[in-house]
């Protein structure tokens, strides 16, 4: 094949080319998808009743709604509305409550009129179907992150590879001198790019005259393409919509999935990037809409990404710290460098309840922590902890008085039975709830963290530690020629927060069943990603920014030890019960050792008449009197033997 000549060249390398393969970020050549159901609680719900996709249908939990499907809005019902004023609006609008755990039962259940005073809400069916969506994405693509119950991005990097050599053969060439700094080829002149019926926005105005075609078009069509057929896939195999963005990075992808909606999806190119972030408030961008977001505002006078736009960085740095500083600079020119994170599994579960009206007494609380029990139990064996592939290390309950304050105490976990774990609970709200000035009570929480693979061959701590004969022969005295010293190594300091890391709190966030629905729910898609995420798969700290999510309040969640009282941050309880168990083995160890380095002392002479009448020996070395303390230790001491 004849090499293309050097006045066709493209802006993109052979490596930009091959970064590809490995998911780099450091290619403008990669691609990210935001793929985010329509409405997802809504169409659980219709598709469980069988309900024709033209009827209004909202989700009601008590008397809020928490999701309303795009045939309601039509009618201005939103979850601003309660169920009351929904049907006003909507005559014909079908509430449908969601499942509810009620006391004494084993199992959730959809009643029609749950009693909020002995019932709490229970999203079940919604995880459920949530995991049978991403097994389709991840049947499609190899790299998946769930990012909520109903949103995931994808790193379509690998796919596009593939399909860009399989069409273009010119590709997989070596590069000219084997050098893959040098450019790739331009695409052929007269290709068309299939969009796959896919939004384009409008190219900014200084990209508007560039009419060469490459390769960094070319892949976004590619993935248009690809995620299209994905969309496809849930619909047929699901019987459920979702819409797309697609962009080089999860910043842009995610605001493009919401900017058509439903069952759409938009292509934010390269060019087009900067004009379309220029058309929202930076406040509006994840992790800009909390308190650095307001910081920035007050600081700056304004809250369009425009305006701030035209800040040097230098002046940014003099109002915020330098990491802070330097985050929110590239935020606002659209550069988002975090990685598309395949985990997949949960790390926490949490079951909680807000009361209203408060309750009262102990026993009503003990009645409660048997539904979280329950509701925990349930989830945990569909994860597989009863078959001992995962089990948590800690529970941690979190306890709210109606003045406002809050408590919370973790232990370790043991043993994993639905009877162990109720006792456990039970013995955490004795010590949370220390005395009658505790009551009334607002809200409860019961979580359970710290979820770890149990995979062949693993060991536990006690695996890396030494016991019995193998302890002696490590504490056996150490001969004189090899008594060199070892230095230990020095206690690490725990840096405070600092950075833009102080804007956001790490501590999981609870979900508060009586609060606002706006304070908990998206716009579109349910529950609030952050808080959902925090019950069910909180997510990994991207490189740039280090925050997982904003805070729901200023306070930072707290538990205390019930071994050693201490009041740490929620996010140190794994390290701490840690540490309370590794000295506990530590002692054990000790102990076993001191009794054979530190035998007993031999036993007391007698104290007949006629034994204590007998006179030393000549050559004994001298009178009694001169012996004193050359037998048994005094008091205090204790007698090494070291052999002879």
């Amino acid at each position: 094949m004849e090499e293309p000549s050097d006045e066709r060249r493209s802006k993109y390398s052979y490596r930009h080319l091959n970064q590809l393969l490995q998911y780099s970020m450091d290619t403008p050549l990669r691609v990210t998808a935001h793929i985010d159901l329509d409405a997802f609680y809504a169409q659980c719900e219709m598709k469980r009743l069988g309900t024709d996709e033209n009827t209004p249908l909202a989700v009601q939990q008590w008397q809020s709604l928490i999701a309303v499907n795009y045939p309601a809005r039509e009618f201005n019902v939103s979850r601003h509305s309660t169920a009351a004023d929904a049907l006003k609006l909507c005559p014909q609008l079908k509430l449908v409550h969601v499942a509810t755990w009620r006391a004494g039962d084993e199992h959730w259940d959809y009643r029609e009129n749950p009693d909020i005073v002995t019932c709490k809400a229970c999203l079940d069916p919604y995880r459920n179907e949530s995991k049978k969506i991403i097994s389709v994405f991840r049947a499609a693509c190899p790299r998946v992150e769930k990012a909520s119950i109903d949103e995931s991005f994808l790193d379509l990097s690998v796919m596009i590879h593939e399909r860009l050599l399989k069409r273009f053969p010119v590709l997989a060439l070596p590069p000219p001198y084997n050098d893959p700094t040098e450019n790739l080829p331009l695409p052929p002149e007269d290709l068309e790019i299939n969009w796959a019926g896919s939004h384009l926005l409008e190219l900014a105005e200084d990209r508007e005259g560039d009419g060469q075609l490459d390769w960094d078009d070319v892949g976004m069509g590619i993935a248009a393409e690809i995620v299209d057929e994905i969309r496809a896939s849930v619909r047929r195999e699901l019987g459920y919509t979702c819409s797309a963005g697609i962009a080089q990075n999860k910043l842009l992808a995610k605001l493009g999935s919401g900017y058509k909606k439903p069952n759409q999806q938009t292509v934010v190119r390269v060019g087009a990037a900067q004009k379309f972030l220029n058309s929202f408030k930076f406040t509006k961008l994840r992790n800009l809409g909390g308190k650095l977001g307001e910081k920035i505002s007050e600081v700056f006078g304004t809250e369009e990404l425009s305006t701030l736009l035209d800040t040097p960085l230098q002046q940014l740095q003099q109002k915020l710290d330098d990491d802070t500083a330097t985050w929110v600079y590239n935020v606002i020119r659209g550069i988002d460098r975090s990685e598309v994170n395949p985990r997949t599994l949960i790390k926490s579960m949490l079951s909680a309840k807000s009361f209203r009206p408060y309750i009262t007494t102990a026993d009503a609380a003990s009645k409660w922590l048997t539904i979280f029990i329950a509701d925990i139990y349930s989830r945990m064996e569909e994860e597989g902890v009863m078959e001992g592939k995962r089990r948590p290390k800690t529970m941690t309950l979190h306890y709210r008085s109606s003045s406002g304050a809050a408590k919370g105490r973790s232990v370790p976990i043991r043993d994993v039975t639905k009877p162990a774990l109720t006792a456990l609970a039970q013995n955490l709200l004795r010590g949370v709830v220390d005395d009658a000035r505790a009551w009334p009570c607002a809200g409860l929480s019961l979580s359970v963290s710290g979820f770890e693979e149990r995979e062949a061959g693993n060991v536990g701590i006690r695996g890396f530690l030494v016991s019995g004969e193998a302890a002696k022969e490590r504490n056996a005295p150490i001969k004189p020629e090899s008594s060199g010293a070892v230095e230990r190594e020095p206690k690490r300091r725990r840096l405070g927060e600092e950075g833009i890391g102080r804007f956001f709190t790490k501590g999981p966030a609870v979900y508060d069943e009586g609060a606002n629905p706006e304070d908990i729910l998206s716009e579109d898609a349910t529950m609030d990603h952050e808080v959902e995420e925090a019950l069910d798969n909180p997510p990994s700290s991207p490189p740039l920014p280090p925050p997982p999510a904003e805070p729901a309040t200023e306070e930072r969640p707290m538990f205390q030890c019930d071994r050693c009282n201490a009041s740490l941050p929620f996010e140190d309880q794994d390290e701490h019960q840690d540490w309370h168990f590794a000295k506990d083995l530590a002692r054990e160890d000790r102990a076993e050792v001191l009794k054979w380095i530190a035998p007993p002392p031999p036993p007391a002479p007698p104290t007949s008449s006629s034994s204590s009448s007998k006179k030393p020996k000549k050559g004994s070395g001298g009178s009694s009197s001169s012996k004193k303390g050359a037998g048994a230790p005094e008091k205090g001491q204790r007698k090494l033997f070291f052999g002879k």
